[in-house]
């Protein structure tokens, strides 16, 4: 018997290896196999990957604008006033005072000697600059200067129909007209024959303005000729004329309008104030003599 059932349990194996098989043949199966190498995992199932391209990120930085300050230069109007040009020149024991106006073609030479000047008495062919076409109607012209002024000034002064050789050089061409107290000589050295001398050239007469420049240089001589007067006060009273109309040259101006000129080389009108005919009749009645 228990051969039968070793038989029948064979019989039946095998039959079940054989229907096994048959259908193992019509019924493939699918099998994964995954195998762990060192740190290497592979996977035969497919693989999707998914690379994140490089990401580029533009960051605008923010844009500063400075504006420079701008600096505009304006050139305002230019105005030139020609002020009277002052040399002093030493010399020995005296100072020479040298009044120059560009504008104007005039010149001052002033020294401060107080000491009394021997006036020249001979004729003026031998003076530098000496011209002399014009000296006749120059001698003319003096003789007509208002008698209060002419009086005061004819015993000490000569006059001169000429180019001042020294005024000549420093202003590089012949003025109208030179006060000249210390006889300066072209090189600058004084004490010529020319000492308290006023000169009127010959281009001031062919400007038409020889009495104005002679009225003009003699009022400057009157102002010399006055420097030792004092004021009650016991201040020298041309100083205080000086300040009071603002400088020798405005002084003169003044004076030639008092004596009835109708021309001012620097100042702004020909017209005096009150206060200033007041001033020049007291400095007249007080510095000049009868």
């Amino acid at each position: 018997m228990n051969r039968n059932l070793t038989l029948i349990t064979v019989l039946f194996i095998v039959l079940f290896i054989g229907v096994s098989y048959i259908y193992v043949l019509d019924n493939p199966v699918e099998i994964n196999i995954q195998a762990t190498i060192g740190n290497t995992t592979s996977t035969s199932a497919p693989v999707t990957t998914t690379t994140s391209a490089p990401v580029t990120t533009t960051t605008t930085a923010p844009v500063t604008t400075t504006t420079a300050p701008v600096t505009t230069t304006t050139t305002a109007p230019v105005t030139t006033t020609t002020a009277p040009v002052t040399t002093t020149t030493t010399i020995p024991t005296t100072t020479t005072t040298i009044e120059v106006s560009q504008e104007q073609e005039e010149v001052t030479i002033n020294t401060s000697s107080e000491e009394d000047t021997e006036i020249y008495k001979g004729e003026f062919t031998s003076f530098d600059g000496f011209e002399g076409e014009n000296q006749l109607r120059l001698n003319e012209l003096v003789a007509s200067l208002p008698d209060e002024l002419r009086k005061s000034v004819e015993s000490s002064v000569i006059f001169v129909n000429g180019c001042h050789s020294y005024a000549a050089t420093i202003l590089e061409r012949c003025p109208f007209g030179v006060w000249d107290s210390a006889g300066t000589f072209a090189d600058g050295t004084v004490n010529s024959k020319w000492k308290l001398s006023v000169w009127v050239s010959n281009k001031a007469f062919a400007n038409n303005r020889g009495y104005d420049t002679l009225l003009h240089e003699t009022s400057h001589a009157l102002s010399y000729l006055t420097r030792n007067c004092i004021n009650p006060e016991g201040e020298k009273k041309r100083t205080e004329a000086q300040e009071f109309f603002g400088s020798e040259e405005l002084f003169a101006d003044a004076l030639a309008i008092y004596y009835g000129g109708d021309y001012a080389y620097y100042r702004e009108n020909i017209v005096l104030q009150d206060s200033e005919r007041e001033f020049l009749d007291n400095y007249i009645a007080l510095c000049c003599e009868d």
